[in-house]
């Protein structure tokens, strides 16, 4: 499975800010004792990515790599981007850190961020933790079999999404795709349009009254904090181990819990809807 972080605003030191964030993640996906209780997995060495979009200089950076992300340079990435943003510039960046689930491929395609376009020839970019039913997807939507056998789950499930939505996310697109959550679905969608980018940003897990009930709900749980200038969405494990200084106030989304915000060009940042699904 795998560790993220969201970070969306207008940020005075946009540098101290991403890359101290960057920097947690890094930790995270190095050393996860989460993810070592709940699936023995201490490390997320399967690749990582980032995207970063300046809404209001319309630019968009797309970076992955099969690298494990505490054995490459993501702070050199983070500040190559830095470099053409303003400080009341709109930032929206997207960081994950993979470990594939047993059976998925490894490749580029299937490292997160992944990406697709809409029927309208906007991009679609998602980032998961969790699984879900790959080829139940697939064959919901008529993608071949022989195609869908070289990418992961996250890569289809975003395929489809792309063919699916109508110039926006709505809440009924994503209750379609969670009715193909295998494990869990916490998750980061961005829709870049012109002018503008959505972010559907939430937690959605099932829960099973087992041995492992209290360190899946450690494992997936996804924090809101405040950060100045802006908000950030983090996994437990970056939240709660390798907290930056700079973080303030964070609450738990409660499992089935999304946001959704709307980034424009002029700059303004605002969350314009929320949804709840029953897990």
């Amino acid at each position: 499975m795998c560790r993220f972080a969201i970070i969306l605003g207008r940020f005075n030191n946009a540098g101290e800010t991403l890359v101290g964030i960057g920097n947690s993640l890094v930790q995270a996906a190095s050393m996860d004792p989460y993810g070592k209780k709940f699936l023995n997995e201490e490390r997320h060495e399967d690749g990582w990515g980032i995207l970063f979009v300046n809404v209001v200089s319309s630019s968009v950076f797309h970076h992955r790599s099969v690298r494990a992300i505490f054995m490459d340079n993501p702070v050199n990435v983070i500040r190559g981007f830095l470099s053409n943003v303003n400080n009341d510039d709109a930032v929206l960046m997207m960081m994950h850190a993979r470990a594939a689930s047993t059976g998925t491929p490894k490749n580029i395609f299937s490292t997160h961020p992944v990406r697709a376009v809409t029927r309208d020839g906007f991009e679609l970019y998602m980032i998961h933790n969790g699984s879900f039913y790959r080829d139940d997807i697939a064959r919901e939507v008529g993608i071949d079999k022989d195609y869908t056998a070289r990418f992961n789950d996250t890569y289809i499930a975003n395929l489809a999404l792309a063919n699916r939505i109508k110039g926006d996310i709505a809440k009924d697109d994503l209750a379609w795709l969670l009715k193909f959550v295998r494990t869990g679905a916490n998750l980061g969608i961005a829709l870049v349009e012109d002018g503008y980018v959505t972010l559907i940003v939430g937690s959605y897990y099932k829960v099973l009254d087992d041995e492992r009930r209290e360190a899946r709900e450690a494992y997936y749980r996804l924090y809101q904090c405040d950060v100045p200038g802006g908000v950030l969405y983090a996994s437990s494990t970056v939240i709660d181990f390798y907290r930056p200084g700079f973080v303030g106030n964070c609450r738990v989304l409660s499992n089935g819990e999304y946001h959704k915000y709307r980034i424009s060009a002029s700059g303004d940042v605002q969350m314009v809807d929320t949804w709840s699904f029953t897990a």
